[in-house]
C-alpha cells in the first residue's frame, strides 16, 4: 500500500512537508491556495459565526474582524478590505455572509466591495439613534439597491420605526435582551405586521432554546448551540453502520492485516457500497471497475481510507438529524485542518490533532457521553486525554481553535503564543483552513452524485 493511488478521499489527504503524491486535480483543487491580493490587514483573524435555518443546515455565517493584527480595532474600510481578501464574496455567490456595516458606510458606498448574491448587511439602529427615520430609510434603499438584502438589529414596534421595517428583509434579535414572555410578544407582532420579514435571533445556546425559538416563529439562529451536546443518553445504542465503521477504524489504527478489515466491512451491506463506490468515484481515476472490497482497500490506502471513515460517521445516521449532522461535519473539518496546519509538531502528531478536530464533536454528534465513545475506540493516550478532559500535548489545540470559534480571539492568541506558533500567520491559516473545508465538501457531494 506504500504506493496508495489519490482517490475519492484524497480531499482529506494533509501532508504538506511530505513528499508530492501522484498529479490528481481533485487534490490539486482541495489544496489552500493563497488569497487574491487586496488592502487590507493580513495579520487579522476573520471570525466566522454559524447561521442555522430551520432545517438546521448551516445556511452560512456571519463575518467579522474583532482586531488588527497590532490587536488594536481595525478602521472600517480595512475592515471591509480584509473581508474581500478572506474571498467573502466568493463565499456569498452560494450561501449567505452576514456583514454588519455604518451608516456612514453605506453613504461612501465603503460597503461595495462586499457585494454579492448572498450578502446580506446588518445595520444596527441603536446606532443611528441620531438619525430621522426618513434619513435611515434613505440609506437602508440604497443598501437594497445593490442587490442585496438587507437586516436591522435593534428594532422596536414603534410605529415611527414602520418605515424601515418595510424596508429590511431580517429582523435581528437577540434572546438576551427580553425576558421570554417579551420575546414572545415581539416574534408574535413581527409575524403579524410584517408576514415576509425573516426573524433571526442570536444567543441561541442549547438546543432547547433554538427548538423555543423556532416554534415561535423565527427563522434563522446563531448563538453556539450548533455544536453542543443535545439530549445525551448514556445507554444510547450506536447504529450498526457507525459500529461498523468504528471497528474499521480500529483495525485500521492497530495496523490490522487486509483480510481482518474485509471480513468486518462485510458485516454491514451499506459498508461494503460505501467503500465501493468510494474507490470507483470519477476523481479517483481508475480505468477499470473496482468490483471488490480489497480492490477498494488497496485503491484508497489506510491514511486515506481512515479519514474517509471517520468523516462519513457525520453521514451515516441519515434520517431526520441528516441536515445538522452536515452542518457539524462543516464545523469540524475547518476545526480539524486548522489544528492540522496551524501546529510546527511532526506530521504523525499533525495527523492525530486533525483527528481530535473531527472526533471532538462525535460525543454532539451522536448524543452519547464522550467517554462511551473513547472506549469502543483505539486511540492514542494522547487523543484520549484530550477528548475526554481537555487535557495532553493536545488540549491547548482545541482550547485555541473552539476560542476562536467563540469570537475569544484575544484568549486564542494568548494559547498560541504559548504553543509557539506564529501567531502573525494564524489569519492565514484560519482562511485556508475554512476555503478546505468548503472545497473538501464541494468534492464529497460530486463525487456521492
Amino acid at each position: 500500500m506504500e504506493d496508495e493511488q489519490v482517490g475519492f478521499l484524497s480531499f482529506l489527504k494533509s501532508k504538506p512537508e511530505a513528499a508530492p503524491e501522484p498529479a490528481a486535480a481533485p487534490a490539486k483543487a482541495a489544496a489552500p491556495v493563497a488569497a487574491p491580493a487586496h488592502e487590507g490587514d493580513p495579520e487579522a483573524i476573520v471570525v466566522r459565526s454559524e447561521i442555522v435555518d430551520e432545517r438546521h443546515r448551516l445556511c452560512g455565517y456571519r463575518f467579522s474582524v474583532p482586531f488588527g493584527g497590532n490587536r488594536a480595532p481595525l478602521p472600517e474600510p480595512v475592515q471591509i478590505e480584509t473581508l474581500v481578501a478572506a474571498r467573502l464574496p466568493q463565499f456569498a455567490q452560494s450561501r449567505i455572509a452576514l456583514v454588519q456595516v455604518s451608516m456612514d458606510a453605506v453613504v461612501f458606498n465603503r460597503h461595495l466591495p462586499l457585494v454579492a448574491p448572498h450578502t446580506v448587511f446588518l445595520l444596527d439602529r441603536n446606532q443611528a439613534a441620531g438619525l430621522p427615520v426618513d434619513q435611515i430609510a434613505g440609506r437602508m434603499t440604497a443598501l437594497r439597491q445593490t442587490g442585496c438584502k438587507l437586516a436591522l438589529r435593534g428594532i422596536s414596534l414603534d410605529p415611527a420605526d414602520a418605515p424601515l421595517l418595510a424596508l429590511c428583509d431580517v429582523a435581528m434579535l437577540s434572546l438576551g435582551e427580553h425576558t421570554l414572555a417579551d420575546f414572545q410578544s415581539l416574534i408574535k407582532q413581527l409575524r403579524m405586521r410584517y408576514p415576509d420579514l425573516k426573524l433571526a435571533v442570536d444567543g441561541v445556546e442549547t438546543w432547547d432554546e433554538q427548538r423555543m425559538c423556532l416554534s415561535w416563529g423565527c427563522n434563522y439562529f446563531m448563538g453556539h448551540f450548533l455544536t453542543t451536546s443535545d439530549k445525551v443518553d448514556p445507554d444510547a445504542k450506536i447504529d450498526q453502520s457507525r459500529m461498523t465503521s468504528i471497528e474499521l477504524l480500529n483495525l485500521l489504527r492497530s495496523d490490522a492485516e487486509l483480510p481482518a478489515m474485509i471480513e468486518v466491512a462485510k458485516r454491514d451491506p451499506g459498508m461494503t457500497y460505501q467503500v465501493l463506490q468510494w474507490a470507483n468515484a470519477p476523481s479517483n481515476g481508475q480505468t477499470t471497475k473496482v468490483t471488490s472490497l480489497q480492490q477498494a482497500f488497496m485503491v484508497l490506502g489506510r491514511n486515506q481510507l481512515y479519514r474517509g471513515l471517520t468523516v462519513s460517521m457525520f453521514r451515516l445516521g441519515g434520517g431526520a438529524n441528516a441536515a445538522r449532522d452536515e452542518s457539524l461535519l462543516e464545523v469540524a473539518l475547518t476545526r480539524a485542518r486548522f489544528m492540522e496546519t496551524c501546529s510546527k509538531l511532526p506530521q504523525a502528531k499533525r495527523d492525530e490533532l486533525f483527528l481530535v478536530g473531527l472526533l471532538s464533536l462525535f460525543d454532539v454528534l451522536l448524543g452519547v457521553p464522550m467517554a462511551n465513545l473513547v472506549d469502543k475506540m483505539h486511540l492514542s493516550d494522547d487523543i484520549r486525554d484530550v477528548l475526554l478532559s481537555s487535557d495532553g500535548p493536545y488540549g491547548p489545540y482545541l482550547m485555541m481553535v473552539m476560542l476562536l470559534e467563540r469570537d475569544k480571539v484575544q484568549r486564542a492568541l494568548e494559547i498560541a503564543e504559548k504553543l509557539g506558533l506564529d501567531v502573525e500567520g494564524l489569519a492565514t491559516v484560519g482562511q485556508a483552513a475554512f476555503k478546505w473545508a468548503q472545497e473538501s465538501l464541494q468534492h464529497t457531494h460530486a463525487d456521492d452524485e
